[in-house]
């Protein structure tokens, strides 16, 4: 019997692991702004100003988009071989 991702499983999955971790370092710049890590990560999902209301709608709102498109890629690459 083969192994096949589900679909689901793998999209929340995904998701749920970027979103996560934009929260980290969004929480990260917030304690620690001068910590240079966590800007990258939050620059690849938004460009507005880092630490403003609209860089974490918009940093959320991207993880879940991406997180949703990747999966959906991932999913039928795994199951193709």
């Amino acid at each position: 019997m083969e192994n096949k991702l589900s679909y689901r499983a793998t999209g929340v999955a995904l998701a749920g692991t970027l979103t996560a971790l934009f929260i980290i370092c969004a929480v990260a710049q917030v304690i620690v702004p001068d910590l240079q890590l966590t800007h990258m990560w939050i620059s690849l999902f938004t460009a507005a100003p880092i630490g403003s209301a609209t860089a974490w709608i918009e940093g959320l709102i991207a993880n879940i988009v991406f997180g949703l498109v990747g999966w959906h890629l991932f999913a039928w690459i795994y199951n193709r071989n």
